[in-house]
């Protein structure tokens, strides 16, 4: 079973930004999200960005339903970073890639959970923060 974990990398990020803009080009993969108050937060994984998947939040019917029976519902809604352990987002990409990464890297799965897009990143490094 998913366990999911709320990942704390800087205090002055609010609750629940908004996706702006999501860039993958020669730089990494960016997201670019911004507060009510026009405050941008870009999150830059410049390291190995092995998959990931940007999906409406009210697409993900299952996986909110996973989050309400297994969280109190204050630890998802007011809160916007996590990262999520026993992933099934991970282990299909081991089936697809016949484990060949997994020997090699310490793959960690990212939720960028907002009111409206659901990001999931699995990468080999923690992203950068630009305030």
């Amino acid at each position: 079973m998913e366990k999911w974990e709320r990942w704390t990398v800087n205090p002055e990020i609010p609750a629940k930004p908004y996706l702006q803009a999501l860039i993958d080009d020669k730089d990494g993969l960016r997201l670019v999200f911004m507060d009510t108050h026009e405050n941008t937060y870009t999150f830059l994984f410049d390291g190995l960005v092995l998959s990931y998947r940007h999906t409406d939040e009210g697409t993900l019917i299952r996986t909110l339903e996973h989050l309400y029976k297994h969280y109190d519902t204050d630890f998802f809604s007011n809160w916007t970073l996590f990262q999520v352990t026993d992933s099934s987002y991970l282990k299909w990409l081991a089936e697809e890639s016949t484990n060949i990464y997994e020997a090699v890297y310490n793959i960690q799965h990212y939720v960028f959970l907002t009111s409206y897009d659901v990001i999931e990143v699995l990468s080999t490094n923690p992203p950068t923060l630009i305030l």
